[in-house]
């Protein structure tokens, strides 16, 4: 045979069933709780982290779309014949009858390509 504890209060041993269970319960829910919350937090982190990186990317390609304009530009300003025909006048210091060649020399911190250059380092 089976051997059974004898309850001689069961009204106390329900009431400490009670709070155990309660207990047991408590503890559960405080480790999910916590587990959340840590989870929670650390991809909020990352969230920070992601935006941050996309804010300095976005700026990145705000200058690259810059640059491309520029060089667009450039290409487009090249096709002209009359364009061409200036500048190497210009760069070789050669000049039409009655034209007078002045050549402008920019500053280096100035100019958009050593700018570009200065920003990527």
């Amino acid at each position: 045979m089976a051997k059974f504890k004898v309850i001689k209060n069961r009204k106390a041993y329900l009431r400490r069933r009670r709070i155990r269970r309660f207990l047991t319960m408590t503890i559960i829910v405080t480790i999910f709780a916590y587990a959340a919350h840590v989870t929670y937090t650390n991809r909020m982190n990352r969230i920070e982290v992601a935006l941050a990186e996309l804010a300095a990317y976005q700026e990145q390609y705000e200058g690259i779309m810059l640059r491309q304009e520029f060089y667009k530009n450039k290409v487009v300003r090249l096709g002209d014949e009359d364009y061409i025909a200036m500048l190497a006048r210009e760069r070789h210091f050669w000049s039409l009858p009655n034209e007078i060649v002045f050549r402008i020399v920019e500053d280096s911190t100035r100019s958009l390509d050593t700018t570009d250059t200065e920003d990527e380092n």
